[in-house]
């Protein structure tokens, strides 16, 4: 069984487009095929990269959301080189195949596939859905916690398009607090960060959060968002740090 870590990018629906738009932004510039994307207002967005394997596809964010059209996207993403993502080209001896030039003059490390999932995301922030960006393999996975510019490709996009919530799920009870209400949060992993617990009932979560960021006091311990003091923090960043480094 494979590590299959995730981004996940809570967006409200007027703002699909715009978060679609910078994903875009990220995909292979090599990539040829097209899979359009009609948004609930009737414009669209024009991802490179196919739908279920096959390009050319036209689908509907509704139909996607409601779990009537297929299951991803297969993207090829694009991040500026760091130290993983540099060992991650040179360890398979596959320079050519995952570099590219991009427009700045600048090189980029291509990382895919990554499926792109959209689900409804009401039960946590309402008339919101929820893009989960999950890579193909394992090692790629690892990119995911372990490669700063991955990290902050991510939480640019999310707060570009001012998604108020952009986790990273780790496979495990917590998960990641990237970005949250246009700011970044956790900046660094394994640490320190803010993790959200995964068991919490609807958008209990969220709001414990809200009150975090607003410098909010509490007289009683965090329930469902917790740092560096909580005794499970130590144990969940532990269980990461051998595949962060």
């Amino acid at each position: 069984m494979g590590i299959d870590y995730s981004f996940q990018v809570y967006v409200h629906r007027r703002d699909a487009g715009r978060l679609l738009a910078e994903v875009a932004g990220l995909c292979d510039p090599v990539e040829k095929r097209r899979t359009t994307l009609v948004l609930p207002d009737g414009t669209s967005v024009a991802l490179p990269g196919t739908h279920d394997f096959e390009a050319d596809r036209t689908v509907e964010l509704a139909d996607l959301v409601a779990g009537r059209a297929g299951s991803s996207f297969d993207l090829s993403l694009c991040f500026p080189p760091d130290g993983p993502l540099l060992g991650y080209r040179d360890g398979g001896d596959r320079p050519a195949e995952v570099t590219r030039a991009w427009s700045d003059g600048t090189t980029r490390i291509m990382v895919g596939y990554v499926y792109l999932m959209v689900f409804d995301g009401g039960s946590v922030l309402p008339e919101h859905g929820m893009f989960d960006f999950t890579p193909a393999s394992s090692s790629q996975s690892r990119l995911f916690l372990s490669s700063p510019s991955v990290r902050d490709a991510f939480a640019t996009i999310a707060v570009s398009a001012s998604a108020p919530l952009c986790l990273l799920d780790v496979g495990e009870r917590y998960k990641i607090v990237v970005t949250a209400q246009g700011r970044r949060v956790s900046t660094e992993v394994p640490g320190p960060c803010v993790l959200w617990d995964d068991r919490a009932p609807g958008n209990e979560a969220y709001h414990e959060l809200s009150a975090r960021l607003a410098g909010q006091s509490s007289e009683t311990p965090p329930r469902w968002i917790i740092g560096p003091k909580h005794e499970n923090y130590r144990p969940v960043l532990d269980t990461l740090t051998p595949t962060a480094g």
